[in-house]
């Protein structure tokens, strides 16, 4: 008995579902008869096609009305357009996306074998025919969205752009084989997911945007930052290394990647970044610089000072040479201390190379006035062993003072 009342209840419900779905269905193609009420219509066929117990025949004739729902809602927005009278050009673009996604949808349907086995696809060519048509129309949402810095939106008509490449709808067109413009939409589209740090989205696209020359040193940086966020080292350095490679003149990737491989203490490969950026560039000041502190990290003191001074001769206004040459005379002086018994002489040689450092030093401390923790040292210990009574004064008062703050 509890069984019979069960299917029977069972039964009652199925026949109200149904009953309701055909009247959703009814109410849908109402709709789109009168061009009316269509947010609501796409909404009452969304929930008909997401219901599981449909026969095939229904749940494709079902998508077919769907697809001509937000088709009708697209043809809308383009009228407007024509006519001048489009209010909201953002709905438009969207609209293109959600149409191209519905009718990839209903492709999936047509797709499906029959009973026996057969894929007929009745409706492939004609929609996909339609769908290209319009199909460019997402880059030019793209820039739409991009004017307006609205980044989640412009990914979208990018991914919906490319994701055509992929979807078996489109398969007559050979996208992959065919679009000219794949890979600067590729490039867009990780710089979209970049800016709003959507890091899978930027995996999705990665290959295909380094493949656009035109911003290849832009992509390679994006790719760069991204892993660099994600505390992914070993890839992110990677793309630093790409990028000096095949853009050395790119000033983004040099003193990056010199950084990197200093921060690890690895000079002897800082060495041969430097030495390859001056084969490239000379008289580059920037990579001479560079050799030039890697100099003083590793000792050269007397090859230091040589080439620092080249470097103040060509512009006297760049003080790291200064740092670097002073500091070279500067460790000389700490090392000649260090070195064999105390004497007149070794005092005496001990000063002059503080003496040396001395106009070096100050005149970095006159470039650099708010870099007190690398010039406060230096002068402290020149000043002290020279007997420069009020400089001393005056620059232990500073260390005190900044202990002072430290401590703050």
């Amino acid at each position: 008995m509890v069984n019979k009342i069960v299917i029977l209840l069972l039964g009652i419900t199925i026949s109200i579902g149904c009953f309701a779905q055909k009247a959703d269905i009814i109410e849908a193609r109402t709709s789109l008869k009168a061009n009316k009420n269509l947010d609501n219509a796409e909404k009452l066929m969304r929930k008909v096609v997401a219901m599981p117990e449909q026969k095939e025949k229904d749940r494709l004739n079902n998508y077919v009305l769907l697809a001509d729902i937000v088709k009708k809602k697209y043809e809308n927005f383009n009228e407007s357009l024509y006519l001048k009278q489009l209010k909201d050009t953002s709905a438009m673009f969207l609209s293109l996306c959600n149409m191209i996604a519905t009718f990839e949808s209903l492709d999936s349907i047509d797709a499906l074998p029959d009973k026996k086995g057969r894929v007929q696809l009745r409706l492939r060519k004609k929609n996909s025919e339609y769908l290209n048509l319009f199909r460019k129309n997402l880059m030019k949402g793209t820039q739409y969205y991009l004017s307006g810095k609205k980044y989640n939106e412009a990914y979208k008509c990018l991914d919906t752009y490319l994701d055509c490449h992929e979807q078996p709808l489109f398969s007559a067109f050979d996208f992959v084989n065919t679009d000219t413009v794949a890979s600067k939409a590729a490039y867009l589209a990780i710089y979209c997911a970049y800016k709003e740090k959507n890091y899978p989205n930027i995996a999705k696209y990665e290959e295909k945007a380094l493949t656009y020359k035109e911003k290849a040193p832009l992509t390679l940086i994006i790719l760069y930052k991204c892993y660099l966020e994600q505390n992914n080292m070993s890839r992110a350095v990677e793309y630093l290394k790409k990028g000096f490679n095949d853009y050395s003149e790119n000033t983004f990737f040099f003193p990056r990647l010199v950084d990197y491989y200093a921060s690890v203490n690895q000079l002897d490969t800082v060495q041969t970044i430097v030495e390859k950026a001056l084969e490239i560039e000379p008289g580059n000041l920037f990579y001479r610089l560079a050799k030039n502190t890697l100099q003083l990290n590793k000792g050269e003191y007397d090859a230091c000072v040589v080439l620092g001074d080249s470097i103040i001769h060509s512009n006297d206004k760049i003080a790291e040479a200064y740092f670097n040459v002073g500091s070279s005379y500067f460790n000389k002086a700490l090392l000649r201390n260090k070195q064999g018994k105390e004497s007149k002489a070794k005092r005496e040689e001990v000063n002059s190379y503080y003496k040396l450092s001395l106009p070096y030093v100050e005149k970095f401390r006159r470039l650099r006035p708010k870099q007190q923790k690398r010039w406060i040292p230096l002068l402290y210990t020149i000043y002290f062993n020279l007997n420069m009574g009020e400089k001393f004064e005056e620059i232990d008062n500073l260390a005190r003072s900044a202990e002072i703050n430290e401590e703050k």
